[in-house]
C-alpha cells in the first residue's frame, strides 16, 4: 500500500531533538593565535598603538599575552569598550563615479588586530559547534568553505530542472 506524501522541501526544517547548548568557548591556545596573527596582513587602524608588523615580527613574545586578552574576554563574556571602537573611513565605490556625491562612497570599518584575532577564534569556535550537531543548512553558501553564489545557482538550477522533469509545478521568485 502507498501513502501519498507531500514533496519534501530540502529547506523545510525537519524535527530535531534539541542540539547540545553552546554554554562556554573553549579557550585559545598560543599556537592559534600566533597562526592567526601570522595570517594578518599588514594593515592597522589608526587605535593600533603596536604596528601590526611589529607585533608579527615580535609574535614570540606578544603571543602569550594576546592569547590571554583573548581568552580572558571569552571566559568572562566581556569585550573591552576600546577593542569595539573602530576608525570608519569613506571609500569610493567605483573611481568613475562623482566625488561630490555622498552616496557614492562606503563605509569601511577598521577594527583593532586584537579584535579581530578574537572574532576570528569566536568565528571558529562557533562554526565548529554548527557543523559538528548538524546546525548548518547543507544548502548554506554564504560564509561556508568551498561554497560559493556559484554553488548556490547551481543547487537552484538543479533543483528546478528535476522538478520540472518530474512535471512538478515550479516557479523562481527574485
Amino acid at each position: 500500500m502507498f501513502v501519498n506524501q507531500a514533496p519534501v522541501s530540502p529547506h523545510s526544517t525537519s524535527p530535531m531533538a534539541t542540539p547540545p547548548g553552546f554554554v562556554i568557548f573553549k579557550p585559545a591556545t598560543e599556537s592559534e593565535i600566533s597562526k592567526i596573527l601570522s595570517s594578518c596582513p599588514n594593515k592597522q587602524s589608526d587605535s593600533d598603538q603596536i604596528p601590526t608588523w611589529l607585533r608579527k615580527e615580535y609574535s614570540s613574545v606578544l603571543t602569550p599575552t594576546i592569547t590571554n586578552i583573548v581568552n580572558l574576554s571569552l571566559s568572562s563574556g566581556n569585550f573591552h569598550s576600546t577593542l569595539k571602537e573602530s576608525v570608519v573611513s569613506p571609500v569610493l565605490k567605483k573611481t568613475t563615479l562623482n566625488t561630490e556625491d555622498l552616496s557614492n562612497y562606503r563605509p569601511i570599518s577598521n577594527l583593532s588586530l586584537i579584535s579581530k584575532i578574537t572574532e576570528r577564534v569566536v568565528k571558529s569556535r562557533l562554526t565548529t559547534h554548527l557543523s559538528s550537531n548538524n546546525l548548518l543548512n547543507p544548502h548554506q553558501s554564504a560564509y561556508s568553505k568551498h561554497h560559493s553564489t556559484e554553488t548556490a545557482l547551481l543547487y537552484i538550477h538543479d533543483h528546478l530542472i528535476n522538478a520540472i522533469g518530474s512535471q512538478q509545478v515550479s516557479c523562481l521568485c527574485p
